[in-house]
């Protein structure tokens, strides 16, 4: 709904004040950045996997967003750096470079506002806390927008809502939905 992929049936949703109904497609889809559980990443290099969202960004812009998003070490281990390709949707990367390097795109685009979409579902421990350390990171210039079943990526968060059957049942920080939310602390 956020991003006018489905339409709202009651209620409304504000950004910054502003209600999405009377905001362009085009405007809100050039200020969101989603990366989805399962990201696409082109038959390409990790360069024109970046370029792919922003043309026009640089070597140094590039390396930044890497650096951000917690895959530029891994980055400088391959033989061809930011030249290297990567695969049928990403075939050579890991299921957590694969968010790292969907994050970094994200931050080419440079959205004030990023969704994450079970970003961290289905990856280990390991490859989690990295995008956890990334979310963290993004959090001084974003505003970030999880969606997660995962407690352990939603811990930090400023604002946590509880759904259940489609509804907000309860909000706030972790340590007052843990004492008082049955359904969270379930």
């Amino acid at each position: 709904m956020l991003n006018k992929l489905y339409s709202i049936n009651s209620g409304e949703i504000l950004i910054d004040g502003h209600n999405i109904d009377e905001l362009t497609e085009d405007r809100l889809r050039n200020n969101i950045g989603v990366v989805t559980q399962a990201p696409y990443i082109f038959n390409r290099t990790i360069r024109e996997n970046l370029q792919f969202i922003n043309e026009k960004a640089t070597e140094e812009e590039m390396i930044s967003a890497l650096k951000r998003a917690h895959i530029y070490d891994f980055v400088c281990t391959l033989d061809g750096g930011l030249d290297s390709k990567v695969g049928e949707n990403g075939l050579m990367l890991s299921g957590g470079q694969k968010q790292r390097l969907a994050i970094a795109r994200i931050l080419l685009k440079n959205s004030p506002i990023i969704v994450l979409d079970e970003a961290t579902s289905a990856l280990d421990n390991e490859s989690q806390q990295l995008i956890v350390n990334a979310i963290e990171d993004l959090k001084k210039d974003h505003t970030i927008i999880i969606v997660a079943h995962r407690l352990s990526t939603i811990l930090d968060s400023d604002c946590i809502m509880v759904l259940d059957k489609g509804q907000v049942i309860d909000q706030g920080t972790h340590k007052e939905l843990y004492r008082r939310c049955k359904q969270y602390k379930e």
